[in-house]
């Protein structure tokens, strides 16, 4: 009974799995505005959310989030990160927009929605649709083409109406003009820095000093509880031998992961480079193509291009080479040096190419296209992986039926070691790693959830089934002053230098304000040092660092001011004064006006798009079931 009941849980997460790599946008926009069930996570001006449909987006934001760290997410990050939140509030978003599609009466035409899904290069062959293998991949993933047509649907309406929202806002003139100056407008300063570390030899550590200040925080000095794990893996090499495959089974397998055997379209290709100076001047730059169209020239004529590009080529990387780039798909190179390559037939040279490298000349060799590995090719691979699948399975079960002994008495974890490997973890706190185990993360999670007195627990990783219990516990607990004295003084240590820089900092900036910089520099005995020019907006406040509240402060100061307070920017404190400002030349405004256009208005239809949507969350009626929450 319990091995069924632990089967059952398992069963929607391995189909949940399935069909989770080639069509995961599905689980953000596959939500359904009529709630099958009658529990509903939310109700968003009377449509609701299903369950089903927020669990998809959540187990989706996680993949996505795990994709990003590289790594298992523990429960305790997904619960920092606020995955469950952030899931509903993606669909709720969803809701509002098709709902504000309907008011605007938009929609998307059976032309549009079959132009866009013979676009997905995973239901393609050769560059083309092919409807079999539509249907195929479809299959596999257990979807009608009926669910994922009207998924993709929805998918286009949520993009036609961001759309429609953003293409009503404008930039003016004002705006453009207002970012030319404060990309432009830059100042230099003047400043004193006061670093905690100088004035720990100043602080005066006495036994009282240090109990007082140990009762105040002692709670940063709780140790953390630690526990070891007992622990064994089932793995599935005892079982792969006794798996067979049907011919089905991996055809099935080659549909689900079609788009892992799809070879890009790809060109190899050497090229010879001569660099441009980003300060050339029009002469300088003409000397360079007339001397790389000279260079052409000696190629067209039968000179070797490899020989060319190892004598003349500036690029270091592919120089000794003969200027070989090996194979390169689209989207590697520069977008005209990608262009000019991909247009080329074998053996043909370019015309000279500009990028912000300089000017080169590009030979290509092989030209690959696109296309897909055949079933027969990859067969090997498939039957290894569904065995591998396969044996996991029993290796599971195996693992289960063992558990099921210990929890039913008739094992122990002695007798287990007389058949397995049964080892044990050092004593460690939960945010410490796990040497030597699969889904580290994953592991020690499940280490800290079981109670002392549990038999153990189970984990599926790629090597296995982990079987594991709780060898041994430390608790938490403040340790007696004595035990942690070290750690104490140093901490104390630390926080009175910070106190003692922040307020000599603040007495340098009254003292600056009130008789002078000058003056206070020559009291202080401190270096000063100038920044440099920067501008107002973005980047860093050059010797001192990421300084935004620098940046509003000292725009507005005249020249030669001091700001009135100090600034504190990765725990040191700055007292600064405004050396210098230079205001923007506005006459090149027309040459950067587009440029400042391009990047500016994308912004601005970004934040009028967060804003509308935020609109719309404030004047609906939403009702959210918490309870349900993940």
């Amino acid at each position: 009974m319990l091995e069924q009941i632990r089967q059952n849980v398992r069963n929607p997460y391995i189909q949940a799995m399935l069909g989770l790599v080639i069509l995961v946008f599905i689980f953000f926009f596959g939500w359904s505005m009529r709630s099958q069930q009658p529990n509903y996570v939310a109700k968003v001006n009377g449509d609701t959310i299903d369950y089903r449909s927020y669990q998809n987006a959540y187990n989706s934001l996680v993949k996505l989030y795990q994709d990003a760290y590289k790594q298992d997410l523990t429960p305790e990050r997904i619960r920092q990160l606020g995955l469950g939140r952030r899931a509903l509030d993606q669909l709720i978003d969803q809701v509002l927009l098709l709902q504000e599609a309907d008011r605007r009466d938009l929609e998307v035409t059976d032309e549009q929605l079959a132009a866009a899904i013979q676009g997905v290069a995973v239901f393609q062959e050769n560059g083309r649709f092919n409807k079999d293998r539509y249907l195929q991949i479809l299959s596999a993933n257990r979807l009608t083409p009926l669910e994922y047509e009207q998924s993709r649907k929805r998918e286009l309406l949520l993009q036609a109406v961001e759309q429609a929202i953003r293409s009503k806002v404008e930039l003016t003139e004002d705006e453009v003009e207002q970012e030319y100056r404060d990309r432009n407008t830059k100042a230099d300063l003047d400043y004193v820095v006061f670093l905690p570390g100088t004035f720990e030899p100043d602080v005066a550590v006495t036994d009282g000093a240090l109990a007082e200040y140990y009762d105040a925080e002692q709670e940063r000095f709780r140790t953390q509880e630690k526990r070891s794990a007992r622990y064994l893996l089932v793995g599935p090499e005892p079982f792969m031998a006794d798996e067979p495959v049907t011919d089905q089974e991996v055809q099935d397998e080659y549909n689900w992961r079609a788009s892992e055997f799809a070879v890009p379209e790809a060109v190899r290709a050497r090229h010879l480079l001569l660099e441009v100076p980003e300060d050339a001047t029009p002469e300088q730059e003409k000397a360079v193509r007339e001397r790389i169209e000279k260079i052409r020239e000696q190629i067209l004529g039968g000179a070797d291009f490899a020989e060319l590009a190892r004598k003349l080529s500036d690029d270091p990387g592919t120089r000794d080479k003969g200027g070989d780039l090996g194979f390169f798909e689209r989207g590697r190179m520069v977008p005209a040096f990608e262009a000019a390559a991909f247009a080329l037939e074998p053996g043909q040279v370019s015309e000279p190419v500009k990028t912000r490298f300089g000017y080169h000349l590009i030979q290509v060799e092989q030209h690959r296209p696109a296309s897909q590995k055949s079933l027969d090719e990859v067969r090997d691979q498939l039957v290894r992986d569904i065995q591998r699948r396969k044996a996991l399975e029993d290796a599971y079960s195996a693992a289960d039926n063992l558990l099921m002994d210990l929890e039913d008495g008739k094992a122990t974890w002695d007798d287990l070691a007389g058949e397995y490997e049964v080892k044990t973890t050092p004593l460690a706190p939960k945010d410490a790693p796990i040497e030597g185990v699969e889904k580290a993360g994953a592991f020690r999670d499940v280490l800290f959830s079981l109670s002392p007195d549990q038999p153990g627990q189970l984990l599926e990783t790629p090597a296995g089934t982990y079987l594991l219990a709780v060898a041994e516990v430390k608790e938490a607990a403040v340790p007696p002053l004595d035990e942690v004295r070290d750690q104490v003084a140093a901490r104390f240590r630390q926080a009175e230098a910070r106190r003692l820089a922040g307020d000599r900092a603040r007495a340098f900036a009254e003292k600056a304000v009130a008789r002078g910089w000058d003056e206070a520099v020559s009291e202080a005995g401190l270096p000063v040092k100038r920044t440099g020019p920067f501008p107002r907006k973005g980047g860093a406040v050059p010797g001192i660092g990421w300084a935004p509240a620098i940046k509003e402060v000292v725009f507005g100061l005249e020249k030669g001011a001091p700001a009135p307070e100090p600034f504190e920017v990765s725990g040191a404190y700055y007292a600064v004064r405004l050396a210098d400002k230079v205001e923007a030349d506005l006459a090149g405004l027309d040459a950067e006006r587009e440029k400042i256009r391009a990047e500016l208005l994308p912004r601005k239809q970004a934040e009028a798009f967060q804003a509308y949507l935020k609109k719309l969350r404030d004047k609906a009626d939403i009702e959210i079931n918490e309870d349900l929450l993940l």
